[in-house]
């Protein structure tokens, strides 16, 4: 059994005097890859932001490496080893590859740790070592999400959160990048992913959760969850 990494007990909150979440719970430990699905509105990506401080909980706690970090500051929660990918391939378009990356490293002092982090982001990434001096707008989708990971990856996090990291690519860099999280895993890295790609992100899930209307549905071994019946139906377009 993994070590628990990552805590969230029963969220309760979302925007303003608007609930979305209406209880959630998930938990990750140490080495695993952990996948959230369900469908839009289900608060999949309310729950990331409130576990990383972009959102306050009316309620609940979230506690990370044994630590209690509900509604801290984003930048504060990063600096304990929690990093975050929103979604939408967010990279800074008119810096370069490699200033992008150095930009994920805005918390590290050490500039041996950067240059290691560097080094660790260029072997997953090969193609962001080619493209290190082109801007970041010019690179196609699928190298953006490659540099939005590579840039959560400067600051080498205990666990990185991942919303859509396959939203809008094309079929070749959808199947890349999930090539590339698994890859991710068997280099020790902690993952959690909110897709919508159901099926190949409960595929490589150690374990999953789907969420509807705010609250918890069903969570299991990803295996599990991909051949229940109901989680079919619901989810899987089955």
């Amino acid at each position: 059994m993994s070590r628990e990494l990552l805590t969230a007990y029963e969220l309760v909150g979302g925007y303003g005097t608007i609930d979305i979440l209406h209880g959630v719970s998930l938990n990750v430990g140490a080495g695993e890859i952990v996948t959230v699905i369900g469908p839009n509105g289900a608060g999949k990506s309310t729950a990331f932001k409130t576990i990383v401080g972009f959102l306050r909980p009316k309620s609940g706690r979230v506690v990370f490496n044994g630590e209690e970090i509900t509604g801290m500051r984003p930048d504060l929660v990063l600096r304990r080893g929690l990093a975050y990918v929103p979604q939408g391939r967010l990279v800074f378009p008119q810096m370069t590859v490699l200033e992008n990356l150095e930009m994920g490293a805005y918390t590290v002092t050490e500039q041996a740790r950067i240059r290691t982090a560097l080094a660790r982001a260029y072997e997953l990434f090969p193609i962001l070592f080619e493209r290190r001096r082109q801007k970041a707008g010019t690179l196609s989708g699928g190298e953006q999400q490659m540099l939005a990971i590579g840039r959560a990856l400067m600051t080498a996090p205990r666990l990185i959160l991942l919303d859509e990291p396959s939203l809008g690519l094309s079929p070749k860099f959808v199947t890349l990048i999930f090539d590339k999280l698994a890859e991710m895993r068997r280099a020790g890295y902690t993952l959690m992913l909110v897709e919508q790609n159901a099926a190949r992100a409960l595929a490589l899930a150690d374990r999953a959760y789907a969420l509807e209307l705010g609250r918890n549905r069903f969570e299991g071994p990803g295996t599990a969850l991909l051949a229940d019946p109901e989680v079919k139906r619901l989810y899987l377009g089955a």
